[in-house]
């Protein structure tokens, strides 16, 4: 978990990333260890660790597997890789509770 001021620096660095990207794209950052349940909601498996950027219209969800640092360049990249088709997204996993409409 990040203390305050690594959570404001974070957000002060990604905040312009957001912006730019705003007229195309929606995201937001959960903070696993808060709410456990975000990544089975998103049909993510456990254990994945790092930031995964999910598409709303249909919830596919792409993760961060890199090495570096993240930053709002390392991000920028990733988003990059994600709309050129470089990156695939998860296979979701539904838990057996799950039900069709």
């Amino acid at each position: 978990m990040q203390n305050g001021k690594e959570r404001t620096a974070y957000v002060s660095e990604m905040l312009p990333l957001a912006k730019k990207y705003s007229e195309y794209l929606q995201f937001t950052t959960t903070d696993i260890n808060e709410y456990p349940d975000a990544m089975e909601m998103m049909g993510v498996r456990r254990g994945l660790r790092g930031p995964s950027v999910q598409n709303p219209s249909n919830g596919d969800v792409y993760p961060y597997t890199g090495k570096q640092r993240l930053s709002a360049h390392v991000m920028e990249m990733f988003l990059s890789d994600i709309i050129q088709g470089k990156v695939q997204p998860l296979q979701r996993q539904y838990s057996s509770e799950h039900e069709e409409l």
